[in-house]
């Protein structure tokens, strides 16, 4: 249009033939309409470009475990600051009851800290967008001042929400000064709330883990309550022998003359059985304590043979012979050993349970390692009590479902809510000659294997 109307401006001043000023009429919408379909051909790419980018972010959160989430955040951060052609980028989370209050950033970093005007409007939920830094209010003197430091000529930043609560921020800045026109605060909104609906996500998975681990930690708590008669025995067994010994040793040394040789060979004894009650207190404080998970390269012999002899004398004490069937060179698994043995330890409890009544069978509990394939190890329990009812095979395994009268349903829960976390598989059968077999599968620690 400003083409015709200079042209207007000229044939004012002198005449033209009507048919060359139709003609240059003609070419002049001819040109205009070109560039206008080129307009909204370049309007139309950069709108699909952004679409693919959104569908590219969902895509990255889908599925992202809570071990390469702050890899993917800054993945994702650096798709946003190329794709908007800034120098920096920075995605904060507030701190709150599930969410640790983290950043992330592109380019030199900016501290929260030091845009406290900035920090409180998006706490507001205010969207804010700076193309020239002369337009901050004067209340944002300590912004200005950090902006000229750090280079920065123009900010744009959005709150991102969940649940109507405002959980971060995302910042954007660049060195020149530029607009942020309507349509790319409105894309900004949309990346935002991508982002949100990540964060949000790993802090209900970091809740849920959490919950699980504070679940797994009463269960176990529970399980060595059913262990106290046979832990009490067999720490009293070395504690007995060591007050014995000593007193043995004060009449040798207070005869004449002191037997120094029977002395030493008393204190030896001391010593190891000082050494048997310290081995069980260990094994139990290893597991009881409560910490974070320690995901490692474990063996499962390794793992069963701990657990057996924690079980041992309460196996003595309930007349139930215990048989460890374990297969040599096994693959390593990958997870948490303390996790791992409550599993076996809740197995063989639950096993034993379920020979609390006679059968006319005599009561056997083994414990079997094998390996399943190539890429996988089981591990298997095995009684001698009454079976496993088919009807209820699929609910063993719920929370709070159970077949005893004094149960509450929380141990196969537990026991299944790990192998589930460990990547495994977790059955329930009965055995031909009666009896039933709890097994679980574990998947091989590929990277140990290569």
């Amino acid at each position: 249009m400003l083409g015709v109307l200079s042209f207007d401006s000229v044939i004012s001043e002198r005449a033209w033939p009507d048919d060359v000023i139709i003609r240059l009429r003609l070419m002049s919408e001819v040109f205009a309409a070109a560039l206008e379909r080129k307009r909204i051909e370049l309007s139309l790419a950069e709108r699909l470009r952004f679409r693919r980018l959104l569908s590219d972010l969902s895509a990255r959160f889908s599925g992202v475990s809570i071990l390469d989430f702050d890899a993917e955040v800054h993945g994702a951060l650096r798709w946003i600051v190329d794709f908007l052609g800034v120098d920096r980028g920075l995605l904060i989370e507030l701190p709150g009851h599930q969410a640790p209050g983290r950043s992330w950033t592109i380019g030199e970093a900016i501290d929260a800290g030091r845009v406290p005007w900035l920090m409180l409007r998006l706490r507001e939920g205010d969207v804010i967008h700076v193309p020239r830094l002369a337009e901050l209010p004067d209340e944002a003197a300590t912004d200005h001042e950090t902006c000229l430091m750090l280079g920065v000529m123009s900010l744009a930043a959005m709150p991102l929400r969940s649940g109507g609560a405002v959980i971060g921020g995302l910042v954007l800045a660049t060195g020149a000064e530029r607009g942020w026109p309507q349509e790319l605060i409105e894309q900004l909104h949309l990346l935002g709330e991508v982002i949100a609906n990540a964060l949000a996500g790993a802090n209900a998975e970091r809740e849920a883990r959490r919950l699980r681990q504070e679940l797994t930690h009463i269960g176990r708590v529970s399980a060595m309550g059913e262990l106290t008669a046979s832990l009490a025995h067999e720490l009293n067994q070395p504690l007995t022998a060591i007050l014995n010994n000593a007193q043995v040793a004060q009449e040798y040394l207070e005869s004449d003359p002191s037997n120094l040789g029977e002395v030493r060979e008393i204190l030896k004894d001391i010593v190891a059985d000082d050494q048997r009650a310290a081995d069980v207190i260990q094994r139990l404080r290893a597991l009881l304590k409560k910490g974070a998970l320690e995901y490692v390269p474990l063996d499962m012999n390794d793992v069963v043979d701990e657990v057996a002899r924690l079980v041992r004398n309460d196996m003595v004490i309930r007349n139930v012979p215990m048989t460890l069937e374990l297969t040599a060179g096994l693959p390593n698994v990958r997870g948490d050993r303390v996790q791992l043995q409550q599993v076996v330890l809740n197995m063989v409890l639950n096993g034993v349970e379920a020979m609390g009544e006679p059968n006319g069978r005599p009561h056997a509990l083994v414990i079997r390692t094998a390996r399943a394939g190539a890429t996988a190890v089981d591990i298997a329990v095995e009684d001698s009590g009454s079976g496993i009812d088919m009807n209820d095979v699929d609910r063993l395994f719920e929370p709070l479902y159970t077949t005893k009268a004094e149960g509450l349903g929380m141990g196969l829960a537990i026991v299944r809510t790990i192998v589930d976390a460990h990547g495994g598989r977790l059955r329930a059968s009965n055995n031909a000659s009666g009896g039933a077999t709890f097994k679980f599968t574990l998947p091989v620690d590929l990277e140990r294997t290569r």
